[in-house]
């Protein structure tokens, strides 16, 4: 009923230029079932997103998520263990019910089968293709990957597949739910030529 959560960053070329991506990656704890998904940012929307993209791909939710201690997860330290999580994460584990929990301060293990799984699915895809004409191609090609690798035998696990491990995880999951749309309201000022901006971009 657990499931592990990251990010990573991949440098993949998208329309002829080079583009440092980041890579959301979610990985559960008994099967190893993977899932990624890329975002140009690494912000509470992204973070946000790449929850409901996963939620909607199981059709269903894992009772607990683990995460280490990244911004769009932790707000703040309280003391000297405990962490105070961010607004989107509480807005999605409020959403979707499911529990969280924290690794510890630089205790990776604590989330070892995410961990491994970052680097393991980047190697995988974008050492064989890593040009697309868009991130929603590049993103349609790591899927496909990380279906690959859910039907590859597992060693460790008695040569078992992610996907016949994670029938077993179904058992344990949360119901689905219509996908969580995640927005941020902002209050922005007009400039002298009648525009504003947002991310350093202006419109009319």
């Amino acid at each position: 009923d657990i499931c592990e959560f990251d990010w990573g960053e991949a440098k993949i070329f998208i329309g002829g230029k080079l583009k440092a991506v980041q890579q959301a990656v979610f990985t559960s704890a008994y099967g190893n079932y993977r899932f990624s998904v890329l975002f140009f940012k690494q912000n509470t929307q992204c973070f946000q997103e790449a929850h409901a993209r996963f939620f909607n791909h199981i059709e269903g939710v894992y009772q607990t998520v683990v995460y280490d201690n990244m911004k769009t997860a932790v707000r703040k330290f309280v003391g000297q263990a405990e962490k105070e999580p961010t607004e989107g994460l509480l807005q999605l584990s409020t959403y979707y019910k499911f529990d969280f929990r924290f690794c510890n301060v630089r205790a990776g293990n604590e989330k070892g089968h995410v961990e491994k799984s970052v680097g393991y699915i980047r190697q995988k895809a974008f050492s064989k293709k890593d040009q697309f004409d868009s991130l929603e191609e590049a993103n349609a090609y790591l899927l496909e990957v990380c279906e690959q690798l859910n039907r590859k035998p597992q060693t460790g696990n008695k040569n078992r597949t992610a996907i016949d491990l994670f029938d077993k995880e179904k058992e344990y999951l949360l119901p689905q739910q219509p996908v969580f749309e995640s927005s941020t309201l902002s209050y922005l000022k007009v400039d002298k030529y009648s525009t504003i901006t947002v991310d350093r971009c202006h419109y009319s």
